[in-house]
């Protein structure tokens, strides 16, 4: 305890006389003899008084000046012998402070030399063994047995009884040399009369009266003894700092038995063993007892006297409690959200054929008729000239029928021309459909050509999609057990992963009564339309939407769904 010690020695008397000093003991064992701490000691063991001096360490080679400090231990009046410690140097205060420490070391030293003539020398094994026994995890009655036994063997007693309070009684718990008994029996009725006697005193009580005993009333004892039960009867409470547990009850044949040191021996040691008794008693409760216990000790810790901070807390519970319950504020469901275009339109090949040029891709903002694609025409021009060929040829032979006056050959070249030119036509819009051009302004969403110049289409293969600028709503995700609180109409607003410092406003459209499961449990689709769209949206953004659905107070809003799982699981269990 005491810091910076170079070394410590302990002198004794050399003879029976008490003249001169012998050194008896050393710190560090390796320590050799200090002319200087055995003088120090020999003026503190004849002044008997302790003194405090700088002087040079005569052990140390360097000859450095340190504190010696010589302490004379005393006991019952009689010198015992000299402490001396060699420390570092200190200031005045740490130098007074160490001989303190030393001093408290001398009181203890003096009350074990005291303890050691004493029959309590084997009261400290005696309570190891008494709380082994009850760390033991057998059930109570059986280790009260054995404790019972162990204290009857300890302290020559006929018989011992433990009983445990129960209320306003005490009911017996255990006897020595005997497992089980009748609570019905005499006896039994007896020594439970001197327990409680004993436990209303709250002190130890003997018959005969024996000095360290109470004053107070004996009558079932006295009854004990003149039963026959014993010569000698003494009750010791069971108690800790805050209750009496119990009482211990010890009969003897012979009285000179008991004496003092017995009843003060044994108010020790149920002193000791009364915590791990009641933690015992503790953990052979039921749980509606202990949730009772505890309920109980909190009723009586927030109305009884004290526990200022816990009163406080409660009270600051309660004042928040009530304001949370009584300040509303706006009911909210939230979901997933994303943002999608309100119309969306396919872009296809026309026909068939091969990509020629790509103008534009996935995420560019277009105008209307701005061109995207073109497709290689090559083959359908030339399928033109063969049409148009075709066609002058009908014209001929339409003409010459017509000089030859020949109405068949008319009627004939007439409808050959005519399928011609629908076909040159059809070829004509075909050739201006391999340029393709942006039906409307707005973002294409998908279909990046610009690495695919060259590869070959099919007719009706998707190239683009487009959404119109500007016009989008809002996708939300809703879990199954907030949909029934929803209704078209209601509002609510956005907040966009991109732009978390910005509500967006919407409004509830349409509800679609169809779920689709995922790895969140099952979600319906809501459809809503935004107020006021900024200029900076683009479709696919992701983000967290709450819809507002009513109003109530905060504990409400907040306990709303842990309330509705809890009751649903209840409902699952058979509640």
């Amino acid at each position: 305890m005491v810091g910076g010690v170079q070394y410590g020695f302990v002198y004794v008397p050399a003879d029976a006389h008490r003249i001169g000093l012998q050194l008896a003991a050393s710190w560090p064992d390796s320590v050799g003899h200090s002319s200087t701490a055995s003088g120090y000691a020999d003026k503190a063991f004849e002044n008997r008084r302790s003194l405090l001096h700088k002087a040079a360490d005569d052990i140390d080679p360097a000859g450095e000046v340190r504190d010696f400090i010589a302490f004379p231990v005393t006991a019952a009046d009689r010198s015992l012998g000299v402490v001396v410690l060699v420390t570092e140097i200190r200031a005045e205060a740490q130098r007074q402070a160490v001989l303190r420490l030393v001093e408290w070391g001398a009181v203890w030293l003096e009350k074990t030399l005291i303890g050691l003539h004493t029959d309590r020398r084997g009261d400290a094994r005696t309570t190891l063994q008494a709380v082994g026994l009850l760390a033991t995890p057998a059930p109570t009655p059986v280790v009260a047995h054995q404790l019972c036994n162990l204290i009857a063997e300890r302290f020559s007693c006929t018989r011992v009884a433990l009983g445990l309070a129960s209320g306003m009684q005490v009911q017996l718990t255990a006897l020595s040399e005997q497992v089980s008994f009748d609570r019905r029996l005499d006896l039994v009725t007896r020594i439970q009369a001197a327990m409680e006697e004993c436990i209303d005193q709250d002190e130890a009580v003997c018959e005969p009266h024996r000095n360290g005993t109470g004053h107070g009333l004996r009558r079932a004892h006295k009854r004990l003894c003149e039963s026959g039960d014993g010569a000698a009867v003494c009750s010791v409470p069971v108690a800790t700092e805050q209750r009496v547990i119990g009482a211990l009850t010890l009969l003897w044949d012979d009285a000179d038995h008991v004496d003092e040191t017995v009843i003060s021996r044994l108010v020790d040691l149920m002193t000791q063993l009364a915590p791990v008794l009641e933690l015992k008693q503790r953990d052979a409760r039921s749980a509606w007892r202990r949730m009772a216990t505890g309920v109980r000790g909190l009723t009586q810790r927030l109305f009884g006297a004290g526990h200022f901070k816990l009163k406080m807390m409660v009270v600051g519970a309660l004042a928040l409690l009530l304001t949370l319950s009584l300040v509303q504020t706006e009911r909210r469901v939230g979901a997933d959200a994303s943002l999608e275009g309100t119309t969306q339109q396919a872009i296809v090949a026309p026909v068939d054929g091969y990509l020629l040029t790509a103008a534009a891709r996935a995420g560019d903002r277009v105008e209307k008729d701005q061109l995207l694609a073109t497709i290689d025409d090559r083959e359908l021009r030339l399928e033109q000239q063969k049409l148009q060929s075709e066609l002058d040829k009908h014209a001929k032979e339409y003409q010459e029928a017509l000089g030859a006056r020949d109405r068949a050959k008319v009627t004939i070249a007439q409808a050959r021309m005519t399928q011609a030119e629908v076909q040159l036509k059809l070829n004509a819009e075909q050739i201006e459909r391999t340029r393709l051009l942006a039906p409307f302004s707005g973002t294409l969403i998908s279909g990046d050509l610009s690495r695919a110049i060259g590869a070959p289409f099919e007719r009706g293969q998707l190239l683009f999609e487009i959404v119109p600028s500007g016009s989008y709503r809002v996708a939300l995700q809703v879990d199954e057990r907030d949909i029934a609180e929803l209704a078209v109409g209601q509002r609510g607003k956005l907040r966009l992963a991109s732009l978390p410092d910005q509500d967006l406003a919407f409004e509830v459209s349409r509800i679609v009564p169809l779920a689709t499961a995922d790895a969140g449990g099952n979600r319906f689709r809501v459809e809503a339309e935004l107020l006021s769209p900024p200029h900076r949206l683009r479709p696919g953004m992701h983000g967290v939407a709450k819809v507002t659905t009513g109003e109530a107070s905060l504990l409400s809003a907040w306990t709303r769904e842990l309330i509705a799982r809890v009751r649903f699981w209840l409902w699952t269990v058979g509640y």
